[in-house]
């Protein structure tokens, strides 16, 4: 998709409505956290990901048709804030979900429309590029994972292959973390 396309912000930067209460999904937030954060610190490793500041993770809850977003930031520490966003709230989530494909946003500065409510969010997070790409297993929505840059244009041809074999990646520690929170 390209920069035209409405972009909900990092999910972890809308407001929180107070720690998770579905404590399955507990579970499963605190077991990903530190692998997911391990992940993000490969990927940046890898020649010419530098300029990959930023990764946030939102696991889809389909019972209550909710995403659990938090940052995955390999130099984080502690627990990750945890943010509730209902999926109709957010319908160019939704939509980006349905169609599989990633949202690359090649410059924030040029994101959006004002009075949308992510926009301003957006424009002023550190990222200057940004991918969002769906999570899907076996055919299955697990969530997205968005990945921010310090500069525009990152998200080319070959650097987005790159992430969506990480993108896969997140999804297996998804699931495994639900398996493992049953």
């Amino acid at each position: 998709m390209n920069a035209d396309a409405p972009l909900a912000a990092p999910l972890s930067s809308t407001a929180s409505f107070g720690p998770p209460d579905d404590p399955a999904m507990d579970r499963v937030v605190a077991w990903l956290h530190e692998p997911a954060r391990r992940l993000h610190g490969m990927i940046r490793q890898l020649p010419g990901f530098a300029s990959l500041r930023y990764a946030s993770l939102s696991v889809y809850d389909a019972r209550h048709d909710m995403l659990w977003a938090f940052s995955c930031h390999s130099d984080g520490v502690g627990a990750p804030d945890v943010t509730e966003v209902e999926m109709t709230d957010v319908p160019s989530l939704v939509l980006l979900a349905d169609s599989h494909e990633p949202r690359i946003v090649n410059d924030m500065a040029a994101f959006g429309t004002e009075g949308r409510f992510h926009t301003s969010g957006a424009r002023n997070s550190d990222s200057r590029s940004s991918m969002t790409a769906p999570i899907i297993l076996d055919g299955h929505f697990l969530g997205f994972v968005i990945f921010g840059a310090s500069v525009p244009n990152f998200f080319t041809a070959p650097v987005c292959e790159t992430l969506q074999t990480f993108t896969e990646a997140f999804g297996i520690l998804i699931d495994r973390a639900r398996a493992l929170s049953d």
